[in-house]
């Protein structure tokens, strides 16, 4: 089936339209959200040569860029992540819990390079628990109820 062009009119060739198998658009069911009225012809009514939003190949992609963080920046990062994580706390009513050493060497090197003078791991522990708590507690109390 091939597609009749209209006769020429006074605008100018770049600006002439041609045309191109028409598509319904259906809302109520989403499975058929773009559904071409040419059911012989199953290719797109657009070529990817000329489409406006089509996207680059995957290997063409560049990947973004980074933003380069300043000094002021990191030294807010570190106060905030300081202030958040390593405030020294005396832990009251604690218990003992088993992890690896490998994990107890890094959590001991933070506590004693960033933290201050009292700060401790149990403390650092505790602060990194507690965020983590407070930040899945709705997804944990719906998985509760699964």
């Amino acid at each position: 089936m091939t597609a009749k062009k209209t006769p020429s009119t006074t605008a100018s060739k770049s600006t002439q339209l041609t045309d191109v198998p028409q598509t319904i658009v259906s809302t109520l069911n989403p499975d058929n959200s773009m559904k071409s009225d040419n059911s012989i012809n199953s290719t797109n009514a657009v070529s990817s040569d000329n489409a406006v939003n089509s996207t680059p190949p995957a290997d063409t992609a560049e990947p973004p860029k980074h933003l380069r963080v300043g000094k002021q920046q990191r030294k807010s990062d570190y106060a905030d992540f300081k202030a958040a994580y390593l405030a020294p706390s005396k832990l009251m009513k604690r218990h003992p819990v088993n992890i690896e050493d490998s994990v107890w060497a890094k959590l001991e090197r933070i506590a004693r390079i960033l933290g201050d003078r009292d700060t401790t791991v149990g403390s650092y522990i505790n602060a990194i628990l507690s965020e983590h708590l407070n930040l899945y507690a709705d997804d944990i109390e719906i998985w509760r109820k699964l």
